[in-house]
């Protein structure tokens, strides 16, 4: 997580994110998955909002690995207050005082892209390592001009030849897909809503350096998740084993009903533990919507 540039690691929180209780979260106009504004007279970042009853009331938490290569305006350090230990040096790390609001964003994006991308002149970016590319988190308090030429410019498709670009418009809605495409080889997809995007992040990204020949697969890269013969494996859950949501949930609906049974049958929970609790909370999930 410190260098940023393992796919397997990065796929559990692949963004930065600021972690909230429910309560402040709705005191402050901050729903789940939007962006928010952490600020203090030294600094001010954009991350992501977790909503979780986790957190402790009046208190955030922002993970400190994020650095300007990997994220527009993430650095929780330009927060902390500069006050140190005289022996140490160590700062005031848990002892910084910050203000919360929503960010402003006219769209939010999510992006998938074999190469990396250049400079992103969005108001709230993050990309994160996938096994055959990158993923990238958009947003901006500013609509493009025309969504075609962002979508070029993110992809870097004017330095390339014989490309391919299919897109998809409802302007009603505003909603704006794209997927392109160098042969049959998908080289990068981006899908923007005026909402947080609501497609299978590790799926699009699975889907980098895939031969996709018919229409109907291309077709099926704009909706953004597999079909019903590819079922999705889901936001990862276990890291240590790559394991998703999606796996975890099946296993559960297939018998699997405690941590232990679902460890016996994926190896998730199995190594260092920390996704145990995430694994009962699935679990709990699954068997509540089976009763209702």
């Amino acid at each position: 997580t410190r260098t940023a540039l393992s796919p397997r690691l990065m796929g559990h929180i692949a963004e930065p994110f600021v972690e909230l209780h429910p309560e402040d979260a709705a005191a402050h106009g901050i729903t789940a998955a939007t962006l928010a504004v952490l600020q203090n007279d030294r600094a001010s970042i954009v991350v992501r909002a977790l909503v979780s009853e986790d957190q402790k009331r009046g208190t955030v938490f922002v993970p400190l690995h994020w650095t300007d290569q990997f994220s527009g305006k993430a650095r929780v350090d330009a927060l902390v207050n500069p006050a140190t230990d005289p022996v140490s040096g160590q700062p005031e790390l848990k002892f910084t005082a910050v203000a919360l609001r929503p960010y402003a964003a006219a769209w939010y994006g999510f992006a998938v892209m074999a190469e990396a991308p250049g400079e992103i002149a969005t108001g709230y970016w993050a990309k994160a390592k996938a096994k055959d590319g990158w993923r990238v988190e958009l947003a901006d308090a500013v609509l493009p001009q025309d969504w075609t030429a962002f979508a070029r410019a993110l992809f870097g498709l004017d330095a390339l030849s014989e490309i391919d670009l299919l897109a998809y418009h409802d302007s009603a809605a505003a909603h704006h897909r794209f997927a392109a495409f160098s042969g049959e080889r998908l080289i990068g997809a981006l899908f923007v809503a005026p909402e947080p995007v609501a497609v299978s992040r590790g799926w699009a990204a699975e889907q980098l350096g895939r031969t996709v020949s018919t229409p109907g697969e291309r077709m099926r890269l704009l909706a953004g998740r597999a079909g019903a013969s590819q079922p999705d494996r889901g936001a990862q859950v276990c890291a240590c084993f790559d394991v998703g949501a999606g796996q975890i949930a099946a296993a559960v609906a297939g018998g699997c009903h405690t941590v232990e049974a679902v460890g016996t049958a994926l190896q998730a929970g199995t190594n260092c533990g920390s996704c145990r609790s995430e694994i009962r909370r699935i679990i709990d999930a699954v068997r509540i919507q089976k009763a209702g």
